[in-house]
């Protein structure tokens, strides 16, 4: 059990390698829709290889930043079993789009879970903490937001989509927030946890800080 919370965003980097590997040789032949739900899944494997190993240090801007933690942001109220059930519950909901291409909707929900990122990314972390970078932002520019609008603009060019299915599609936004985020945090929250943030995420939280800080003073306090 151990091995896999603290390791489940490098089985994940396996995972989109193998993907990339058997989609270049394959080379199957799919819809538009489909390659972009693919392509979201991808993407999501290398936001969270991003966050977690290179360059790292993810869980303690969100537990910093995202819930104001001061004290202790080692472990509260994020810590490694709730961060790990946090991402790979992502993984279920972004692959059963996958496997029901035709439900627009739900595709729509996870593509706006996705595109949801920016907010937290290039908006909260680097206002509160005074940074031009953070772990997953690269990421959520490069991949999610592409992926995202062009899947939009798919589903409106199509019409695939009724005024009730808009309404779905934010609803399951609300659900992928719901289920993947905010649950696993607050029922597996404990400040007396086991599940410690490593040294490692530690030390790579604070030398991005002071890489990105846009004072120059690099604060992470």
């Amino acid at each position: 059990m151990k091995i896999i919370i603290n390791n489940w965003y490098r089985f994940g980097a396996v995972i989109l390698i193998i993907m990339a590997a058997l989609l270049a040789v394959m080379r199957p032949d799919l819809t538009q829709i489909q390659w972009l739900l693919i392509a979201n899944f991808m993407a999501l494997l290398a936001h969270q290889v991003e966050e977690y190993q290179f360059p790292g240090g993810a869980p303690m801007f969100i537990n910093r930043v995202v819930y104001d933690e001061r004290q202790l942001t080692d472990r509260y109220p994020g810590n490694t079993l709730s961060i790990c059930l946090v991402n790979t519950s992502a993984w279920v909901i972004y692959v059963i789009s996958i496997v029901l291409p035709h439900v627009y909707w739900l595709g729509l929900g996870v593509m706006l879970f996705s595109l949801f990122q920016i907010l937290g990314h290039l908006v909260e972390m680097n206002i509160k903490l005074k940074i031009w970078y953070n772990p997953g932002l690269a990421t959520t520019m490069v991949l999610f937001l592409p992926i995202g609008w062009r899947y939009i603009a798919v589903i409106v060019a199509n019409d695939l989509l009724s005024g009730w299915g808009w309404l779905f599609g934010g609803l399951m936004l609300i659900i992928c927030i719901l289920v993947t985020i905010v649950m696993p945090v607050q029922v597996l929250k404990n400040k007396k946890t086991p599940y410690v943030i490593s040294d490692w995420q530690i030390a790579r939280f604070h030398q991005i800080v002071r890489f990105a800080s846009l004072t120059r003073k690099g604060s992470s306090k």
